[in-house]
């Protein structure tokens, strides 16, 4: 086995792909993936999206939706799942490279076989499973997602796995490439602007390194490719997403931070115990790096993103919180879980038994392989409620363009206790009950327009202020029973609404309602 590895010289290649089959990714369309690829289908011509209002909003990430409207037109869907397989072999592949660095690192191949089955297995996802279904905690996302629910890797393809390019940048920085990793920095920000305060962090740090090594020119030649990288998208921001007014700037940052992702900007809302531990953790690999060309960059980047997190806390500002400064924890958590089995890896082959080390590291990578064919084959991962199948059946094959449906919406009661975590291995509980995600995926699996959901939201001010209203007149509407008294049916109507989808648990009725479906969980009236 020894010999085996050392003569592959393509072996981080397989286990990276081995890596990516056992994370398993998933179904299309999930979660953050009904908001982020509604642009890009609309413009493919899917269904009748190109008539629906939030597929006509400010487009938040034009270079994502560009792509995922070529590559639907070209290779189809499948091409989505292909293309986050790649970047999963990405972020492998740079953790892998980020390490080698380190003065403890793996030399054997018995060793790096065993770090390879290390970050496998903390990232597959029986893995995840078996915390959920044994500790009641998917515990294991911990050690390779950041603070607040930030993340690089997440459930499948979005703007925020090309994060990536990130951990990829500080792959190359240590391996003495700053220019490299100053380009890579910006090709980051131009698929998600969430990243520009990381990545201007993180670049920071590299020119106080490259400054004080007294390396002038390369450290303006990597400012000058940083900026001018990332200058199309800070214009691009400035003007599709510049303020109407400072009245409706400030109140459309305080409902996007405050009422729709408080899970991420509040840190009244996320911070932890969890939390504490993430951010000690961070610090380990922090350490674990010192001894090499990242320590100083590192250092400078944290202590940016710790003195921008004190102030947001001090000032409360919505638009800093909305910056996420704490989301350089989604980069170096990884790294740091890296570089600790960099050291254990280590420690193994040292135990000078490199075939029982190559023959356990291989049957973990087995093991974790098998189970993502399990998890997979069993649906363990990515369930969502199977009660509104038949009414997202029944409308996928009986929509028309020009049709549009009001869906029930609300916003959530805020939670009782501090603290984010990961719901990807978490069973799901079956009901026939709507809930305010419950009709999330409406759009991406009918192909129809809807009037407004809670959890797809534009970033523009006034069109987050549109949103706003449209959550909250719908949550209005349905809480009243007869929308004819109320005179609720006509505001319907003058909204351009043509179809109206009722949760089996409400009474709501109106003269104008026309009864095309009904099952347990919904019925749906097409408006006269």
């Amino acid at each position: 086995m020894q010999r085996l590895a050392a003569s592959i010289p393509w072996l981080p290649v397989l286990a990276a792909a081995a890596f990516a089959a056992a994370h398993t990714q998933s179904p299309l369309y999930y979660s953050n993936q009904n908001q982020y690829f509604l642009h890009g289908l609309a413009q493919a011509g899917y269904g009748d999206l190109s008539s629906d209002w939030l597929a006509n909003t400010r487009e938040p990430t034009p270079a994502f939706s560009a792509v995922v409207e070529l590559t639907y037109r070209t290779v189809g869907a499948w091409g989505f799942q292909a293309m986050y397989f790649g970047l999963l072999m990405t972020y492998f592949l740079s953790l892998w490279s980020a390490v080698t660095a380190l003065p403890f690192a793996p030399r054997t191949a018995a060793g790096r076989v065993a770090f390879a089955a290390g970050l496998i297995g903390i990232h597959s996802a029986i893995l995840r499973v078996l915390c959920v279904q044994l500790l009641g905690v998917d515990y294991s996302w911990y050690f390779h997602a950041g603070v607040a629910n930030q993340y690089v890797l997440g459930t499948g393809l979005q703007p925020s796995a090309f994060g990536v390019f990130l951990l990829t940048a500080l792959a190359a920085a240590v391996r003495g490439r700053p220019l490299l990793a100053a380009s890579l920095c910006a090709v980051t920000c131009a698929w998600h602007s969430t990243y520009l305060l990381p990545a201007g962090l993180i670049v920071l740090g590299l020119l106080v390194g490259l400054a004080r090594e007294r390396r002038w020119q390369t450290a303006i030649a990597a400012g000058s490719i940083a900026l001018i990288g990332v200058l199309p998208v800070l214009v691009y921001n400035a003007i599709v997403f510049a303020p109407t007014s400072s009245e409706s700037f400030d109140e459309s940052q305080r409902l996007l931070a405050w009422v729709r992702i408080p899970h991420h900007a509040d840190v009244n809302r996320w911070f932890d115990w969890v939390a504490g531990v993430q951010l000690s953790w961070a610090s380990i690999g922090l350490v674990l790096f010192r001894r090499t060309r990242l320590s100083l960059p590192l250092a400078v980047a944290v202590g940016g993103a710790l003195g921008l997190t004190l102030v947001q806390i001090i000032t409360a500002d919505a638009s800093l919180a909305l910056a996420f400064p704490w989301r350089l924890s989604a980069v170096l958590v990884p790294l740091a879980t890296a570089a600790v089995l960099a050291f254990l890896a280590n420690r193994v082959e040292q135990w000078n038994q490199p075939l029982i080390v190559s023959l356990l590291a291989s049957g973990t990578i087995a093991i974790a392989l098998v189970g993502a064919v399990v998890v997979t084959v069993r649906q363990d991962g990515y369930q969502e409620s199977h009660a509104e199948d038949k009414l997202l059946a029944f409308v996928a094959s009986t929509h028309r363009p020009g049709e549009l449906y009001l869906l029930p919406t609300g916003f959530p009661k805020p939670p009782t206790k501090r603290g984010t975590g990961a719901n990807t291995f978490v069973p799901v509980k079956q009901s026939p009950n709507p809930t305010t995600f419950e009709l999330a995926r409406f759009r991406l699996k009918t192909g129809a327009a809807t009037f407004v959901d809670f959890k797809s939201v534009p970033y523009q001010d006034g069109e987050v202020l549109e949103w706003h209203r449209r959550v909250s007149v719908v949550a209005d509407w349905y809480a009243v029973a007869d929308w004819d008294e109320s005179g609720i049916a006509d505001r319907v109507v003058a909204e351009g609404v043509t179809h109206v989808v009722v949760p089996g648990t409400l009474k709501v009725k109106s003269i104008r309602f026309e009864a095309t479906s009904a099952d347990p969980a919904y019925r749906v009236y097409r408006v006269r």
